[in-house]
């Protein structure tokens, strides 16, 4: 029997309500792999013959180990009957969780080169997407933010609230950031450029600490996106990833209990969310305790100051509401509607 590739009955579920095309009453994707290939053969279509193979089998593997999930409109509809998204204020969430190698462990590491990679990937997936929603001009407003942050430091044996952890979520910041601008040049180079690099002094500033030959590049091309990358709520997105924590929130001690509403149909499912089912099926049971213990006193300036490390590498100020998780460690109800994508 094939193993399933969800970890988490809320991701299932969250898929099945949101993400899973049906049709006068048929239901089109049989599978979640049905569904990231619909996606993929659809943003593939943009690109030149003798790259489009290869590109939709990276994108393909991106999003179906659950690195790279794109803008909820797009997954709804690519491929489909319908086009349900805007050519404007795409966005994509990249998933640092699954970038974390031997977790749990002593060995624990960040796959830097990789996630740079696929925010490459994620800007080129959010332009493509553009051009199929039939305007794809330079300069246009796409956002490339994450999800699944803190279950990446608990993996990786950092407490969110350290400087261990905040030096962590600023060097996938400063990752992020570096992958976003390369394929801003790249597609500057291919598809034309919004400005010219002396018109972007942040940018400059930001290519100039990235790496010396980013500037030569963009000074001879532009940049075809100017803000890229912004941290925002991407709850759906959380949620089909195996219920990772939101955004840069924190975890929960005890996971949540997710109402689902699909139709007539209501359903309560509890999971420990993401990081917390890794470790028991890894018996790393000191992760759980040490999670305990770090919440017990988390406050909202713990969130500050790892959102105060990484702000210097996101271009759009991080202002969405702080999680509580002092308060609401048990329940925190979420209703998902079939069709409500």
């Amino acid at each position: 029997m094939q193993r399933s590739p969800f970890l988490d009955m809320v991701a299932v579920e969250a898929w099945d309500a949101w993400f899973r095309w049906r049709e006068q009453g048929l239901i089109r994707d049989l599978s979640i792999g049905d569904t990231w290939f619909r996606l993929t053969r659809s943003l593939s279509s943009v690109e030149p013959l003798a790259t489009r193979s290869a590109w939709e089998r990276q994108l393909f593997d991106a999003c179906a180990d659950w690195r790279l999930l794109l803008d909820e409109r797009i997954l709804a509809d690519a491929g489909t009957s319908r086009l349900g998204w805007p050519h404007d204020g795409l966005a994509a969430a990249l998933n640092p969780a699954a970038f974390v190698r031997s977790p749990f462990t002593a060995d624990a590491s960040f796959r830097y080169e990789a996630f740079e990679v696929t925010a490459e990937l994620a800007v080129r997936a959010l332009d493509n997407a553009s051009l199929l929603a039939g305007q794809g001009q330079p300069g246009i407003h796409l956002r490339v933010g994450v999800i699944g942050l803190a279950d990446a430091l608990l993996q990786l044996g950092h407490a969110y609230d350290s400087e261990q952890g905040r030096r962590t979520a600023q060097d996938i910041a400063s990752s992020l950031a570096r992958g976003c601008l390369r394929e801003s040049l790249r597609l500057a180079h291919e598809r034309g450029a919004a400005l010219a690099l002396v018109e972007a002094p942040q940018q400059r500033r930001r290519l100039d600490q990235l790496s010396a030959a980013l500037p030569a590049q963009a000074g001879s091309a532009g940049l075809r996106h100017v803000c890229l990358t912004a941290i925002e709520p991407q709850r759906r997105l959380a949620l089909l990833a195996n219920n990772v924590a939101d955004a840069v929130d924190p975890l929960l001690a005890h996971g949540d209990t997710h109402t689902i509403l699909d139709g007539d149909t209501v359903r309560t499912i509890c999971s420990p969310g993401y990081a917390l089912t890794i470790a028991g099926r890894l018996h790393a049971r000191h992760a759980v305790r040490r999670l305990g213990n770090e919440l017990a006193g988390m406050s909202r300036s713990a969130q500050y100051a790892l959102r105060n490390a990484m702000q210097g590498w996101i271009d759009q100020p991080i202002r969405y509401a702080w999680a509580d998780p002092a308060t609401d460690e048990t329940i925190k109800a979420v209703t998902m509607h079939a069709g409500s994508a």
